[in-house]
């Protein structure tokens, strides 16, 4: 993909990571049902004006995690506060999608003035509560369910709905989707994705720490980014991130749906620039 990556030893294993551009560094997190690499349109446009750091979750994609990592929500969000501090990022914003933003929220609320600003991007608010509670028991019983986990297994569908379904507005290339799909070439990385998924419709505990986490933030500077399509917008989602932060801006892609950054990396990358531009400006 063109992409410089790295790597770091820390408790949860080898962390891979793309280290790219010069400027004010943007941490790029990923989801569950994909790696860095899925970011690799945002990467190309950021890296022009931004550092750019995107890690594969331990388990995912390059990273090795060791024997004992648990896998847990609880374990993943150790892994972005260990993460942050090792590499020492300062004055840095984060991008959070999907998945990742439940992991990273309570490891977000202990980077003190490290944190410059936060994207939200297509992300279901939490608690899952109100209308939110059918996101809740899709996760569980549905999402994570014996047949879609044994259909994942077969055909690696979630990596395929990201890789090919998703970007339609905009495919990615033969070579750059075989890659893409390779990130997830084995059953133990196939389960892994799910395994998220079925935390976050049954760990309640965690689901209430993250949300309290999420408060915490709540003086911070926030992007709220969804595709105009996305489910979690059409649901209420940005109104209730609203609610949390005062501090935010809402930008909405067109004709998009979850993951804008597949086909539309380069208007997102564009959003973000004009974002951070305003609140560097206003922290100047």
């Amino acid at each position: 993909m063109g992409l410089r990556v790295k790597s770091v030893q820390l408790t949860s294993g080898e962390i891979r990571f793309v280290d790219e551009g010069i400027g004010p560094t943007v941490c790029l997190l990923h989801g569950a049902p994909m790696t860095s690499l899925a970011f690799v349109r945002l990467i190309r446009e950021l890296r022009k004006s931004y550092r750019v750091i995107a890690p594969d979750l331990p388990g995912f994609g390059a990273s090795l995690a060791t024997p004992s990592f648990g896998a847990t929500l609880d374990a993943y969000s150790d892994f972005v506060g260990e993460f942050c501090r090792v590499l020492q990022l300062h004055r840095f914003y984060v991008y959070v999608n999907d998945s990742s933003a439940c992991i990273a929220f309570p490891a977000l609320a202990k980077l003190g003035d490290n944190l410059a600003g936060i994207v939200i991007a297509d992300t279901v608010p939490l608690p899952m509560t109100g209308q939110f509670v059918c996101v809740k028991w899709a996760l569980r019983y549905i999402v994570s369910s014996a047949p879609v986990r044994w259909l994942n297994r077969r055909v690696n569908l979630f990596p395929w709905l990201v890789v090919s379904v998703a970007p339609l507005l905009n495919p990615f290339p033969r070579a750059e989707r075989t890659e893409l799909m390779a990130q997830f070439d084995t059953e133990a990385k196939r389960d892994r994705l799910l395994e998220i998924f079925h935390q976050m419709g049954s760990d309640d505990q965690f689901i209430r720490k993250s949300a309290a986490a999420m408060r915490e933030l709540a003086s911070r500077p926030v992007l709220l980014l969804f595709g105009q399509f996305d489910p979690m917008r059409l649901l209420g989602g940005v109104k209730r991130f609203k609610s949390v932060f005062p501090k935010h801006r809402v930008r909405i892609i067109p004709f998009e749906e979850h993951f804008p950054i597949l086909a539309s990396g380069a208007r997102v990358a564009r959003v973000l620039d004009d974002w951070i531009k305003v609140v560097e400006g206003q922290n100047a």
